[in-house]
């Protein structure tokens, strides 16, 4: 067991004052993002918020004192990141474009010593400009998008990354490249993926051995590299929704998740030199999460399962990175663990941890000491202890199905008067679902009096194939009534009120919202909505999902295609049933649920005179990112709340 923790210190920490008593901090970004520790163990490279933008810094491990920065000027900021050897890092950029406020990937790649120095764009369609106010020297211009295969841990000066030719919906065949790191010089293996969407695989050595792609179908499909080529493995041998993890330190077996033969998704390998393909283990009620990668993302140790709390099954005991997680995961329990990066000697680890009242910590292990060390927190003002604890529940539907999801009673006192109810519906609907985890939404309304149902209804992912199938085509029923019955089954339970309840929700979660209003009128007091789709029809006209290749046969599969079913299941056409008043949202520059959708509810509204509120913002998408926008909407909706669900 490791010992008890270690207060080491607290990064740069800034003047945050204790929550305030309206709880907006909660949606403030995060104050630290990542760490992780150079192949040395020297130094630490943290990402942080500064000047509203994220920038790396570098820290020397034994003084804690600052040796460099990279940040940028403009619209760029430092998105993901990765240590290539003791001096250097390759930072992924992500840009904000204009007129929109979250930022975006454009597969650039830039790169830089941790003084500062030798700082190049080494890829990208900027890589022949001269940056204005940076650092950042000319090379070949490259129009594609960039992403890292391998960090090549064998090469201090190159990485592996596919390059994918620009194009409006990202679907052109990626090409592998061999990228120095210094001068962002290139060179091609020869190696271009036969389907899009390519996600590449290396082994242990850092060769190419497998791919998985989209095909027209929208179903995955899997290559395995043989002779330098590339080899379809038939649909039948693995299933249309493998997911390539890793390949195996022998070099004998690719591991992939898969529901071959199967209604759940579990962990399967494949022999690379047969091709036979056996079952490794499938969990009993749900879909395997996540896996747990190495530090050089080449091999898997331990995958992680969510029926109620995260938990985790160790694959390969032996690799000293999984002795390592298992310890931690006895210090972490009720947690989501993950190791960030360790030293090349494996001697030092960096540990990040989160759950439900914790958005994220960061720890330094020392496996000599065995000492785990406190380093910082990603929202330093936030408290745990006077966070609301969230409760898995279950239950039965209506018609026998069991269905899961998550109970957070609201965190004030209320006398033994049971609290209002918010019914929050998560979005997608399709493969997307409710994890026991931190969410400011949640927490904002529970400390606000509001008690928060989340309901992982039919057409979710995590339980099965079946499961999620049976909310295709059936957006306006089923999955509503799922959503109604958690309802009324927290009702039994006497954790909620009968018809004291408003259903709110983004995306597909305010379809629900405005969808249950309407069909169960007598159930909620009102419904919150937010980038929402109101016109199931608009759907295969706008946005950004009938654009791609694949987007029109997954609106076929998840919608169908009879005209009148779809205007059946599209609350625009029947606002008159709906007798609650509303609170509709909406990012001007939504590409997922275009603003149409609004304009065409407020439309129906307003010939039906129906009442309804309007908060519109400009320069946000699917979703508000911005941390003063999200205040404000949640401003708004707590506004709304006390006046037609009062605490």
């Amino acid at each position: 067991m490791i010992k008890n923790f270690v207060l080491c210190f607290s990064l740069m920490l800034l003047a945050i004052n204790a929550q305030a008593k309206n709880w907006d901090s909660l949606f403030d970004h995060a104050q630290y993002k990542n760490a992780k520790i150079s192949p040395d163990g020297r130094h630490f490279a943290v990402a942080i918020l500064h000047e509203e933008r994220t920038a790396l810094v570098f820290l020397q491990r034994d003084t804690m004192q600052a040796v460099g920065k990279i940040s940028f000027t403009g619209r760029s900021e430092v998105g993901e990141f990765h240590w290539v050897n003791n001096e250097r890092v390759v930072i992924e950029i992500v840009e904000h474009r204009a007129g929109l406020e979250k930022p975006l990937s454009y597969g650039e790649l830039y790169s830089a010593n941790i003084d500062g120095s030798k700082a190049k764009l080494i890829y990208g369609f900027r890589a022949a400009e001269k940056q204005t106010g940076s650092k950042i020297k000319k090379t070949k211009p490259t129009r594609g998008w960039g992403k890292i295969i391998d960090t090549l841990s064998e090469d201090e000066k190159h990485i592996l990354i596919s390059s994918t030719p620009m194009s409006t919906t990202g679907e052109r065949l990626a090409s592998v490249l061999k990228l120095n790191v210094y001068t962002g010089k290139i060179n091609g293996n020869g190696s271009r993926s036969p389907i899009p969407n390519a996600h590449f695989l290396t082994d242990g050595s850092g060769q190419l051995r497998a791919l998985i792609g989209t095909d027209k179908n929208n179903d995955e499909q899997l290559y395995v590299r043989r002779q330098d080529k590339w080899q379809a493995v038939a649909q039948g041998i693995v299933g249309t929704s493998v997911r390539g993890i890793a390949v195996s330190p022998s070099g004998k077996y690719l591991y992939t998740l898969d529901n071959i033969k199967q209604d759940l998704d579990g962990l399967f390998k494949l022999n690379l030199e047969d091709l036979s393909y056996k079952s490794v283990y499938t969990d009993k009620m749900v879909d395997v999460t996540d896996i747990e990668m190495t530090t050089d993302a080449r091999s898997a140790y331990a995958i992680r399962v969510d029926e109620g709390y995260p938990s985790y099954l160790i694959l390969n005991g032996k690799l000293e990175e999984a002795k390592v997680f298992k310890d931690l995961l006895k210090s972490f329990p009720y947690s989501k663990v993950s190791i960030t990066s360790k030293t090349q000697k494996g001697d030092v680890y960096i540990v990040s941890v989160s759950s439900d009242i914790a958005p994220g910590n960061i720890y330094l292990f020392d496996k000599e000491k065995n000492e785990l060390s406190f380093l910082f927190q990603f929202k330093p003002g936030i408290k745990s202890e006077e966070l609301a604890e969230v409760e898995p529940i279950q239950l039965t539907a209506s018609d026998g199905q069991v269905i899961n999801g998550y109970f957070t009673a609201a965190k004030p006192s209320t006398n033994n008067k049971i609290a209002p109810l918010v019914v929050l519906v998560h979005g997608g609907p399709h493969g997307v679902r409710d994890y026991w985890s931190f969410s400011a939404k949640v927490q904002y309304l529970a400390l606000n009096g509001y008690s928060v149902l989340q309901v992982n209804y039919r057409g979710s992912g995590g339980y099965g194939r079946n499961f999620e199938v049976a909310g295709h085509r059936a957006w306006g029923s089923i999955s509503q009534q799922d959503i109604h019955d958690a309802y009324l089954w927290l009702v039994s339970q006497n954790k909620a009120s009968a018809n004291n309840a408003c259903i709110m929700g983004a995306s597909f979660g305010a379809y629900s919202a405005i969808q249950s209003a309407a069909i169960f009128p007598d159930s909620y007091k009102c419904a919150i909505a937010n980038a929402g789709i109101y016109d199931l029809e608009l759907m295969f006209e706008e946005g950004d999902i009938q654009n791609r290749r694949a987007g029109m046969s997954y609106l076929k599969m998840v919608l169908g295609t009879d005209k009148q079913k779809l205007k059946g299941m599209s609350p625009v056409n029947y606002v008159e049933k709906i007798q609650v008043p509303l609170l509709l949202a909406h990012g001007e520059d939504d590409e997922r649920a275009p603003y149409a959708h609004a304009e065409r509810l407020r439309e129906a509204l307003d010939d039906a005179k129906k009442p309804y509120e309007w908060f519109v913002v400009d320069k946000e998408g699917h979703g508000f990112y911005n941390p003063e926008n999200q205040k404000a909407y949640m401003r708004k909706v707590l506004s709304f709340l006390n006046s037609h669900l009062p605490t």
